[in-house]
């Protein structure tokens, strides 16, 4: 599926214009002798996240522009295939708080999971943008 980009205008005009953005990802996270995880967040700062084997997370890209509008939105996550370890499906969630889903593997071997994510205005059905973002998790 390909990334979604919009830019709304509000009363205010190009001054209150916001950018709502999310494109595909693909994040491979391996780890030899440990546990796997491969992390995909939207921060609530607007930013995209990544983050592998439990180390901090680095700036992706952002999905809302200006941050202090990301209060204003929400997410929900649907499995394409695979099994996410962790991250909540089937359900909108407000991106006042931040979002993420992991894939983990904690004996030797892969786990991978697809999520495709969507983002809407909160009070609002129509999805301003969607990506599908797949995670893997390899103990090696």
């Amino acid at each position: 599926m390909s990334g979604a980009f919009l830019t709304l205008l509000g009363s205010g005009g190009a001054a209150s214009a916001v950018t709502i953005s999310l494109f595909p990802q693909f994040k491979y996270a391996i780890n030899f002798g440990s546990t796997a995880s491969a992390a995909y967040r939207l921060n609530s700062n607007g930013n995209v996240e990544y983050s592998e084997n439990g180390g901090s997370y680095s700036v992706l890209d952002a999905w809302c522009i200006p941050a202090a509008q990301a209060v204003n939105y929400e997410s929900f996550a649907t499995l394409v295939s695979g099994d996410l370890t962790s991250g909540t499906l089937g359900a909108w969630e407000a991106l006042s708080s931040s979002r993420t889903w992991t894939v983990t593997q904690i004996n030797p071997g892969v786990n991978s999971a697809v999520v495709n994510i969507g983002i809407r205005r909160a009070g609002t059905t129509t999805i301003l943008a969607s990506a599908d973002i797949e995670l893997i998790a390899e103990y090696s």
